[in-house]
């Protein structure tokens, strides 16, 4: 897989070679613990995969056609949206102070060790490091450590095709800037490219390549920030995965949700401090509005697939209540094996 660093040292890239510098150095990933069952979709794709498209075939296509409503890329339409995208603008806030102050009673610091666990005026807890909204080196309540985890995972580099020719990204992206006459990135050009196989992905019957290409257009958008139109897509990665989208012009594969979307349905939820069980209207309105499909040839409903999700996640989000069983003295247990009349 290409690596966005590679890419990032082009001086024509949005972000600042301090927040570049800043997520190499997180390491940590926030998902939950899912258990694989059965193997899980690919994923990833390459240019070499790509190729296959240019090949039309007929029986593929009529086949394909039992399946599908729409060939479009569609936007993303729920009344719940500007709340979700509201709820992301506050969990994305900026943490930290920028003035060697203390965070909580803003002592002043004339130099700041590396490591610090407890404020020399009120005893409170805070550490240094670099915030991923600018780059910048601050100082953060403790207690706000596992948000700013989350805030760095939710803005990893977005994926991108393996094998894409950077030079020729490069160039697609001087035409952008040309032809609209603002700042694009290489990931503008990226989604733009990726997009335009989607409709041939979907005439051949190819439905997994299909939501590969969904998934690196909807890293675009998580990468961009845009946490809530991200999250819906995710959503509907989620069913297409659960449904068994395969190549072979069916639905129905015995395959398991790649890990990869659970997780960053998760991140993207832990950080707006929301749970699978807060948000089956959002869910369900993100798949009503982007889906190409039939819903009637689908295996599972959406409301199946939802009901999955929320089980998958159970665990994670601290909803599972272990069932307590009294232990037995051992002759207790030994009584219980008589026959009682």
């Amino acid at each position: 897989m290409l690596k966005l660093l590679k890419i990032k040292k082009s001086q024509k890239i949005e972000h600042s070679q301090e927040i570049v510098d800043a997520i190499e150095e997180v390491q940590e990933t926030i998902s939950p613990n899912i258990e694989p069952e059965l193997p899980q979709i690919k994923l990833f794709i390459s240019v070499d995969q790509l190729a296959a498209l240019k090949d039309a075939d007929e029986d593929r296509r009529n086949h394909a056609q039992i399946y599908l409503n729409d060939i479009k890329v569609k936007e993303l339409n729920s009344p719940l949206l500007p709340a979700f995208t509201d709820k992301f603008t506050k969990a994305f806030s900026k943490l930290g102070n920028v003035n060697r102050q203390c965070p909580h009673c803003r002592r002043e610091y004339t130099s700041i060790p590396a490591q610090i666990k407890k404020c020399l005026g009120c005893g409170k807890g805070f550490y240094k490091t670099k915030r991923p909204q600018d780059g910048i080196e601050v100082l953060v309540k403790e207690e706000d450590r596992e948000l700013m985890k989350l805030q760095w995972e939710n803005i990893k580099k977005a994926e991108l095709i393996e094998g894409m020719n950077l030079e020729n990204l490069e160039r697609a992206r001087q035409k952008l800037e040309q032809k609209h006459g603002t700042r694009h990135t290489l990931y503008d050009a990226h989604f733009l490219l990726v997009k335009r196989y989607v409709a041939k992905a979907l005439l051949s019957g190819r439905f997994r390549l299909y939501c590969s290409l969904m998934y690196y257009m909807t890293e675009q958008d998580r990468f961009s920030q845009n946490f809530a139109k991200a999250l819906g897509y995710y959503f509907y990665l989620y069913y297409l995965h659960h449904n068994g989208a395969s190549n072979s012009v069916v639905f129905g594969d015995r395959v398991m949700v790649n890990v990869r979307i659970s997780k960053r349905i998760f991140s993207l939820l832990q950080m707006a401090k929301m749970q699978t069980i807060d948000c089956e209207d959002f869910f369900k309105d993100s798949i009503e509005s982007l889906t190409v499909f039939d819903f009637e040839n689908m295996p599972y409903s959406i409301d199946e697939t939802y009901a999955h999700l929320v089980k998958s996640c159970e665990e994670a989000e601290g909803r599972k209540i272990a069932s307590v069983t009294q232990e037995k003295k051992p002759k207790d247990k030994m009584r219980s094996f008589r026959l009682q009349r």
